[in-house]
């Protein structure tokens, strides 16, 4: 009897056992049916996506966006430090162009400062003077604690004038907060000076590299070698050794001059020079005075480093025409040094404004 039992109780267990597995299959057979990866290794393992480089290289001689940050470059043989005069890499200038369109936004932006916070403030005077006749011009129906403003033509005028200038002023704010580095747009001028510096394009970068390091870690200078560089905020335009610069080329028999770069950096003088000295048939010379932040009168040569005011040429062009002093290599006469011949002073255009037929040619 006991063996009758015993053997019943074998054949439900087995008939459970088989059900389990039959159910089990049954849902692992749906789930695949379905596209379900149930099992870790059933799927193969997917494809890493590559990262993108901080910085990629130029395409089709394109430069990459200013404002994204440079990445990590190889270093130019060692003993080439290129300097004035001499054939920089091309990562040197890539990174240099880089630089200068990097900083000259951030400045031009603060020079919109002062118009800005002045047009803040007429917005503002003319915000609270519409706001009080407003208030005033009795456009508001009171019902316990709201108002409602009445439809009439001359509160809808004021009111859309209040909403305007509040507007306007909001803008503004907001421009006034990004120019000031309160906004979300990063600079990546300390990345670039530190490619610069990595990349041996200058000294000067390595000593702002180094400045700006020691801003940042005022610890730094207990254990590290002393810089000699400015401290303090590392965004002041005018303590920077990469200022940017405007060229000029000067026409040394008359000190006419004309523009050659608006904006670069020192290490470009020597490009600006050769184009100065291809441009003009007569003896010139490149010049420079700092741009943002300078003036003409403040130009010095490249050269001897010696002012533009310090020439005996200097704004001759403007009080006489000198005869044979010409860009042009048809008119340009050599002149024995003492000898240049004067020429009359040219009759002023009828009808004019005291211009000479020589300032219209020239």
């Amino acid at each position: 009897m006991l063996d009758g039992i015993s053997g019943r109780r074998t054949t439900r267990l087995v008939v459970l056992a088989l059900c389990a597995a039959g159910a089990l299959g049954l849902s692992v057979a749906d789930a695949l049916a379905q596209g379900w990866g149930w099992w870790p290794w059933s799927q193969p393992e997917p494809r890493r996506i590559e990262r993108d480089p901080i910085y990629r290289p130029p395409i089709d001689g394109q430069m990459p966006p200013g404002q994204s940050p440079p990445g990590q470059m190889q270093p130019p043989p060692q003993g080439q430090v290129p300097g004035f005069g001499q054939r920089m890499s091309s990562i040197c200038q890539q990174l240099e162009q880089r630089l200068v369109a990097e900083t000259q936004g951030s400045n031009q932006g603060r020079e919109l400062l002062p118009k800005l916070e002045n047009d803040m403030r007429t917005i503002d005077r003319n915000y609270r003077t519409a706001q009080l006749q407003l208030n005033r011009a009795d456009c508001w129906d009171q019902f316990l604690f709201s108002r409602t403003l009445r439809r009439t033509p001359r509160c809808v005028q004021l009111a859309n004038e209040v909403e305007s200038a509040r507007q306007r002023l909001a803008d503004l704010e907001a421009q006034r907060r990004q120019i000031m580095g309160t906004g979300e747009r990063r600079s990546f001028q300390d990345d670039i000076i530190r490619e610069l510096a990595r990349n041996n394009c200058g000294p000067q970068y390595q000593q702002e590299a180094r400045r700006r390091d020691a801003a940042r870690n005022p610890f730094s200078s207990l254990w590290g070698e002393e810089d000699e560089g400015p401290r303090g905020n590392p965004n002041q335009f005018g303590n920077l050794p990469f200022a940017t610069y405007r060229t000029l080329c000067v026409r040394l028999c008359d000190g006419y001059y004309f523009p050659v770069s608006f904006s670069t950096l020192p290490n470009h003088f020597q490009r600006d020079s050769d184009v100065c000295q291809s441009q003009c048939a007569a003896p010139a010379e490149l010049f420079y005075h700092q741009n943002p932040g300078g003036a003409v009168e403040q130009m010095v040569s490249v050269s001897s480093q010696q002012p533009y005011t310090s020439l005996k040429s200097a704004w001759r062009y403007r009080k006489e025409f000198v005869s044979g002093c010409s860009c042009k290599a048809a008119e340009y006469q050599p002149q024995e040094p003492g000898k240049e011949k004067k020429a009359e002073a040219p009759a002023a255009v009828p009808g004019g404004s005291g211009m000479t037929a020589r300032a219209k040619t020239q």
